[in-house]
């Protein structure tokens, strides 16, 4: 397999390449995001062609949030082992057709064994995706994680958009899914021959380029001695460097899975109980219950669509801190007025200033955590169980709460979180490892890569 060394220079082809294998990545995630999110318009199609009860669709839907989690770690594993764009190429396909097994489904278990299975290769082109992109964050040496999930998040907007359509049209499920997966898998496929390899460890720069040193062929001995002398004891110093570094990269592991916790809860919350609150506690309609995840999502797909500007501007921890504390001035004054008339337009209001204030925080945390450990599918793997953790107990809690104090004061429990969120956004700062040498990343050393002074290469090859 060829690796092709990023320099820090900004030549066409490394800008063309870089842009090319951003594109691929968008795309991925839009297709992972196009075909999910047209499952849930088909949700109620389903419980009534299936006969389940609320209770037994609550324990089958399960299945896809289950598989996600219980595969996060294999993923992460993959991705280290056999690098990103092979589990890309591997799990688009699984993905793209596990929906086109709708008609077989017969029962419950069926069809928690099917969304297991839908959990399972989602989970796997997610982390796959996200590392790619981390790689390539790299190579520009600045923030674009925000505009990849603003790809994420338009197809969240589509698949939605697509399913709510094809429902109203009486499309057979496996018909719509068999569809949209053969679009998808026929666009993104290809897409990922414009994808690059995987660097290995740490962003570091060259060795030898810019420092003014001559080869060891032209030293004399006593350089020679010199340098070695030199070398051992920035070897030593290294080390020393490498162990106070993982003491702070443990606690700060530590910090971005609260981080993820907060904010994949909040998602679950907006996603779960923003139409019952609109509805119960505000006295909205039926057809403007709806209105408040939409706003939402489109609220977050705006702010990601700049949240890279503002990450590159002012840094990862002021921006999140400052669009989640919008978020709960927002979300607060919804909740204040929610019992009065114009309640519903205040509730509708403050989900979006919820979709706000959480844009730009998976982006940071999977960002920052890729660059903190020496594989980034593996530290994805670790912050997205902690979030995906969140989203799951999420909406449970929300309910316990809701019987004991009602769902207005319930929806409270939002606002802790984003406190939580604000208290470690400094977890979200560059990584001391990479901040001197973003832009300037070179293949690891090893008898297979192509010549030091090439720039990126063409599509990565297994």
């Amino acid at each position: 397999m060829r690796r092709a060394a990023v320099t820090g220079g900004n030549s066409p082809s490394r800008r063309r390449n870089l842009s090319r294998a951003r594109v691929a990545t968008m795309i991925a995630l839009f297709v992972l995001a196009l075909v999910f999110a047209s499952w849930a318009p088909r949700v109620p199609q389903i419980k009534t062609d299936l006969r389940l009860g609320d209770g037994r669709l609550g324990l089958a839907l399960l299945g896809a949030p289950v598989g996600a989690v219980l595969t996060l770690w294999l993923v992460g594993i993959a991705v280290a082992r056999f690098g990103s764009v092979r589990v890309v190429r591997a799990a688009l396909p699984s993905y793209c057709a596990v929906g086109s097994l709708f008609p077989l489904v017969g029962g419950q278990w069926s069809l928690f064994a099917l969304l297991f299975l839908w959990g399972a290769t989602s989970s796997g082109l997610d982390i796959a995706a996200n590392a790619q992109a981390i790689g390539i964050e790299r190579g520009y040496g600045r923030p674009i994680m925000a505009t990849a999930h603003a790809a994420w998040t338009a197809g969240a907007l589509s698949g939605a958009g697509i399913g709510t359509a094809a429902a109203a049209l009486a499309v057979p499920v496996g018909a719509q899914f068999a569809t949209l997966g053969a679009a998808g898998l026929a666009v993104a496929l290809p897409a990922t021959w414009w994808m690059l390899p995987d660097l290995a460890g740490p962003v570091a720069e060259p060795s030898g380029e810019r420092s003014g040193a001559r080869p060891a062929a032209d030293q004399s001995v006593p350089a020679r001695v010199a340098a070695g002398a030199a070398a051992a004891g920035a070897a030593a110093a290294t080390e020393r460097s490498r162990v106070r570094r993982g003491r702070r990269w443990s606690g700060r592991f530590a910090a971005l899975c609260a981080v993820s916790f907060g904010s994949f809860l909040c998602e679950g919350v907006a996603a779960d109980w923003s139409a019952v609150y609109l509805a119960e506690v505000t006295g909205a309609a039926a057809g403007v219950a709806g209105a408040g995840f939409v706003a939402f999502t489109v609220c977050m797909f705006a702010v990601r669509l700049v949240g890279d500007r503002a990450m590159a501007r002012y840094g990862p921890p002021r921006t999140v801190r400052a669009f989640t504390a919008v978020a709960g001035v927002g979300f607060t004054g919804a909740l204040a007025v929610g019992a009065l008339p114009f309640g519903s337009a205040a509730g509708v209001i403050g989900f979006g200033a919820l979709g706000i204030g959480t844009a730009c925080v998976a982006p940071a945390v999977f960002s920052t955590a890729g660059r903190l450990g020496e594989s980034a599918g593996t530290s994805i793997a670790v912050v997205s169980t902690v979030g995906y953790a969140g989203w799951l107990t999420g909406p449970p809690v929300v309910g316990g709460l809701a019987e004991l104090v009602g769902l207005h004061r319930a929806l409270t429990v939002v606002l802790l979180l984003l406190a939580t969120i604000i208290v470690f956004a400094p977890a979200l700062r560059a990584p001391r490892a990479d901040s001197a040498t973003d832009g300037r990343v070179s293949a690891p050393p090893a008898t297979d890569i192509a010549p030091p002074a090439t720039d990126i290469g063409g599509p990565a090859t297994p």
